[in-house]
């Protein structure tokens, strides 16, 4: 059953105006991100007393990071909520969240690459379709991706030495 994230669009919205903004700083990107994440964290908590959604504020910021938690009296209970116990079921809210806010975050980095580097000129605004640059060949070996390409077979054998062994160790045998 697919989960439904309350107030997914209004974040879509607010990220497509950051996306379509001709200077984004930094500072007002994290806010973006910082504010629709908790919004949309309150919107989808489950709610007995309320406590637990009015808790999550932002921890920590730095260059890079955004920490965004909530408060030390209802970090139990969130732990309960998320992972459950021997009498409630687990209820992770928070994994649709979070793919909700990275694929905005996605959207929006998609179409700054595409305004300032016109050798990605042809990636698609949103959404996880491929992109068709020269980076995609593989190389001499195929254009698809095959992890075992070149490793020849593999085989799990005895070993050779002339001493009895039982550990078994993994051979790789090269094509001819």
């Amino acid at each position: 059953m697919p989960v439904t994230v309350i107030g997914a669009d209004i974040v879509a919205r607010e990220f497509k105006k950051l996306a379509d903004s001709i200077s984004v700083t930094q500072e007002k990107f994290f806010n973006t991100i910082s504010n629709e994440t908790i919004s949309l964290l309150k919107q989808n908590t489950p709610k007995d007393t309320g406590k637990l959604s009015n808790s999550w504020y932002e921890k920590r910021r730095s260059n890079n990071t955004l920490i965004i938690g909530v408060s030390a009296d209802q970090d139990d209970k969130l732990v309960y909520i998320v992972f459950g116990t021997r009498y409630i079921q687990p209820n992770n809210f928070i994994s649709p969240i979070l793919d909700v806010i990275g694929e905005n975050i996605e959207g929006v980095m998609r179409a700054y690459l595409k305004e300032s580097h016109p050798y990605l000129n042809n990636i698609s605004s949103g959404g996880r379709s491929g992109l068709t640059t020269p980076s995609n060949i593989v190389g001499l070996t195929g254009t698809s991706f095959n992890k075992r390409r070149g490793r020849g077979r593999s085989y799990i054998g005895r070993p050779r030495s002339g001493r009895r062994s039982y550990r078994p160790r993994i051979g790789l045998r090269r094509p001819v």
